[in-house]
């Protein structure tokens, strides 16, 4: 793993002193995993992500539950992946499963403070003071002087979008490196902003449908329509169109149908019967 002072390895030895003690200072988080587990390592993947991106405002502790059988036991750890979140010295949450991706960034907030982006609360302030193009041109600099910073493009393709510039804010996301696209900050917004746009340039939905008569596989008339039933808030409808697409054409324009799911179940509520069927089918996919 990562030799960052941010990422470090739990044992039973250094488990109270890194854990217990850090989350008096701020908030720690400890992934147990096993290396045979296949979404445990998924997990891992993301948490050393996020730590890296985060850099450093928490503290991720890894531990092995194969060799740490002890610190498996104290903690109930029953099943992998698993994860619990340590805050003023007691542990404040635990979560098992792999969650929607977008969720551990918002499970992560909800501790941490990210701080505060002056440039980005420039570019709002002048937005609201009616000068759009003012807030553009801030964060356009600001984009060419800080690439990595991915909170730009994304506040630059919301602004685009209010000023129903929809097309070009699909762009301006489509244009980022394939990374930065599937980045949490990004990757939900540009899903949304492809169902808008494929909507609008969709064929009618009976021409759509009499294609899928003649061919119910076919992968372009199944998006289509499904952008179709959603953006008319058609939402049961939408999500089977989607997941028979993920399901027949897992490659279809580089995942974008189990990435459409994602990023309309992160908006919904997470115990409705509904979102949590399609959660299941989704992870039923991925592993």
């Amino acid at each position: 793993m990562s030799d960052a002072a941010y990422i470090l390895e739990g044992t039973v030895d250094n488990f109270d002193r890194l854990v217990v003690e850090n989350s008096k200072r701020g908030l720690v988080i400890v992934d147990f995993w096993a290396p045979w587990v296949g979404p445990s390592l998924k997990q891992r993947e993301i948490f050393v992500d996020l730590a890296k991106r985060y850099q450093g405002r928490f503290l991720l502790v890894s531990i092995n539950t194969d060799e740490q059988k002890p610190l498996a036991e104290r903690f109930a750890v029953r099943s992998l992946p698993s994860f619990k979140l340590f805050h003023q010295g007691e542990m404040v949450a635990e979560f098992h499963g792999v969650q929607p991706e977008a969720d551990y960034s918002r499970i992560i907030d909800e501790y941490v403070q990210r701080q505060p982006d002056p440039i980005s609360r420039e570019a709002i302030a002048a937005w609201q003071a009616g000068d759009p193009e003012k807030a553009l041109q801030l964060l356009a600099e600001a984009v060419l002087a800080d690439p990595e910073n991915l909170a730009l493009p994304a506040l630059m393709s919301k602004i685009l979008m209010r000023q129903q510039r929809t097309r070009d804010a699909h762009a301006l996301l489509s244009s980022l490196p394939e990374q930065a696209r599937d980045a949490v900050e990004v990757r939900n917004l540009l899903a949304h902003l492809d169902i808008i746009v494929t909507a609008e340039d969709a064929d009618p939905p009976t021409t759509l449908m009499q294609r899928l008569q003649a061919d119910p596989k076919d992968a372009d008339s199944l998006y289509q329509l499904a952008a179709v039933r959603l953006v008319g808030d058609d939402l049961e409808a939408a999500l089977k169109l989607l997941l028979e697409v993920a399901r027949s054409h897992p490659g279809y324009r580089n995942g974008i149908a189990r990435k459409a799911m994602r990023a309309v179940l992160d908006q919904l509520d997470a115990g409705d019967e509904q979102v949590a069927h399609y959660r299941r089918e989704l992870y039923r996919l991925d592993y």
